[in-house]
């Protein structure tokens, strides 16, 4: 199962490698002439440098196609990684019930064994095929430097009204969690009755963060607070380090989903 949704080329990802690191040596040597020019004749700088100039050009023209080219296949692992989670947490909820079927009693346990080892199988056919979509994930990101350099855009969503001052914060908001990251990358977002995280689109808080699900957790208000609950996502929740189903949350509380990590708070004016 795991190669039919595995077809991702990387050989044009190599072309685009070899491109870019001609592209930064030929900018080495340019950068070189320029402070070394005047060891020589100024039309042979000249001519040396412009030889430079040229060849970075031609490049450059080169890359745009290649660049799209590995954007394209990247899109596709995305989307085969997607398919791949889309299947285990159907298998999951299925092996799920079957247990609890079975420690009802409905099922024996030589009926449940039968029926578990589809669904079992396909657990494990998807963890396989996500953590080799990983790696090759991770090839694809070393080649551009980040996710959001990859795909052109800023995959972090910070949404509207997302307030940035914790103290500046209306009296309605009753709680935040920051994204913690370095300088501009640290965001925050008001929590609301509910709160989704993952990187499906429609999340609130939208993340394109290793090893996060499309709909991984959500943060529920409650009348004592609010409750962080996982969705079943691959990789887990974690709360202060421990790994949980549901936990009601404190200020302070350090959330990790995925690599995200994020900073549960209550702003002073909504403290008790």
């Amino acid at each position: 199962m795991a190669e039919k949704f595995i077809q991702i080329d990387t050989a044009v990802l190599d072309q685009y490698t070899e491109v870019v690191k001609q592209q930064k040596t030929l900018e080495d040597f340019r950068a070189k002439a320029e402070q070394m020019k005047g060891r020589v004749d100024d039309a042979i700088s000249r001519r040396v440098i412009d030889d430079y100039t040229s060849r970075l050009q031609t490049l450059n023209t080169a890359t745009e196609p290649l660049r799209a080219k590995v954007r394209a296949e990247f899109e596709r692992l995305r989307a085969a990684y997607d398919r791949f989670e889309q299947l285990h947490e159907r298998a999951w909820m299925e092996k799920q019930e079957l247990e609890f079927r079975q420690e009802i009693g409905e099922i024996d346990a030589i009926q449940a064994t039968e029926r578990l080892t589809a669904p079992a199988q396909t657990v494990e056919d998807c963890r396989q095929g996500m953590a080799r979509l990983e790696q090759i994930k991770a090839r694809f990101i070393d080649a551009f430097g980040s996710e959001e350099a990859l795909l052109g855009y800023t995959t972090r969503r910070t949404g509207i009204n997302v307030p940035t001052n914790p103290e500046a914060k209306p009296a309605s908001v009753r709680a935040i969690v920051r994204v913690e990251g370095e300088g501009p990358d640290t965001i925050d977002f008001a929590l609301g009755a509910i709160t989704r995280i993952g990187r499906a689109e429609e999340n609130e808080i939208c993340l394109q963060s290793r090893g996060m699900s499309r709909q991984h957790a959500v943060i529920v208000a409650t009348a004592k607070g609010f409750t962080l609950r996982d969705l079943d996502s691959q990789n887990g929740s974690l709360v202060n380090g421990q790994r949980v189903s549901e936990r009601e949350l404190a200020d302070g509380d350090l959330i990790v989903v995925g690599d995200a990590r994020m900073r549960f708070t209550v702003p002073p004016r909504a403290r008790r």
